[in-house]
Formats: structure tokens, sequence, C-alpha cells
């Protein structure tokens, strides 16, 4: 059978859809949430085992925003069923795939990226010490890419609130980092 005589179902399309925008990004987040990346895997799969079970016109409209509060919900099910929290392995976000530079250009930048890295691992570890719903908040605006709406909406707050706690985290952060805060 080719491609081209097989029929996609709504369901099947939205799947396929999902899968190639949200994969890593879900990954991502599953990662700064689970600190390991076997684990992160197996979240992100429940999460799209899970899609596929959907009506598609209830959970188009709000796609992203729903994937990443079913994602959340799975990893957080995954810690309390270990009952054991354990910190982020920033090196296990870098290996992710990404969309970034060629490898020539890669290695022109090397020196840059350590830096980067470095200043990135000082982040998240500040990051990992706010308070649980700044982390969230934090973990879902700037690992997710969600809009404050959409993290509202995976978190149960209105989006002011979200405004106030994004404020809140930075100002504290930038407290945490000191002078040479790449959030100056």
């Amino acid at each position: 059978m080719s491609a081209s005589s097989r029929i996609q179902t709504p369901s099947a399309e939205l799947l396929r859809r999902a899968l190639v925008e949200f994969e890593v990004p879900l990954t991502r987040y599953a990662v700064s949430i689970l600190s390991d990346l076997e684990r992160a895997r197996d979240a992100v799969q429940d999460t799209f085992l899970k899609l596929h079970g959907q009506d598609p016109s209830a959970v188009e409209a709000k796609l992203k925003s729903w994937l990443f509060t079913v994602c959340r919900n799975r990893c957080l099910d995954i810690l309390k069923k270990e009952k054991r929290m354990i910190p982020i392995d920033i090196e296990q976000i870098n290996a992710l795939p990404g969309s970034g530079d060629d490898p020539a250009r890669a290695m022109r930048k090397a020196e840059d990226r350590e830096q980067v890295a470095a200043d990135l691992r000082e982040l998240v570890e500040k990051i990992e010490s706010l308070p649980p719903r700044q982390r969230d908040v934090m973990r879902l605006k700037f690992q997710g890419d969600l809009s404050y709406r959409e993290i509202g909406e995976v978190l149960g707050i209105t989006t002011s609130n979200v405004g106030f706690v994004v404020h809140s985290a930075v100002k504290r952060l930038r407290q945490l980092m000191g002078a040479h805060s790449p959030l100056s």
C-alpha cells in the first residue's frame, strides 16, 4: 500500500503533527522535571498515547497546553511513584537533538558555548532552588516555550497570576545570580 493510498484519520493526523512539532520540547520539559532522559521519553510517549485516544476536535484548539499539561501530570505521577526528586542533569538536556548550527560552525563557537553552558547550568541550579510554583512557571515558559495563557491552563491559574509569578521568579533569579547575571 502506497503512502498516497493510505487514509489519514483526523486523530492520526493530529498525532503526526503533534509529534513533529512537540516531541523535542516535551522531552526537554520532561527531562527538566525528571532529570532522566529515559524516564522523560517514557512520559512523553505516554502523553502521545493519551493524545491518540482523544477526540481531535476537543484538543486541537489548545493542543500545546494540553500536551504540556498531560506531560507534566505524567512526570509528577512518575515522581510520586518513585517518591524522590533527582536534581537536573543539564548534559542530558544538551544532548537532545535540536535545530542548531551545523557541526563546523558549532566547533568554531565552542568557547562561547562553554560559557553559555556554564551560565545555563548556574541558571538551572538557581531555578531548581525557587519555590515550586515559580519553578513550574519558569520551566513551562522557558523550557516549554508556552505563552502565559497556556501556562495558566496547565497550572490552573490566571494569566495575570502567571505574569506575576514570572516577574517574581526573574527578580529572585537576578538576586541569586548576582551582577554577572545573564538575566540583567
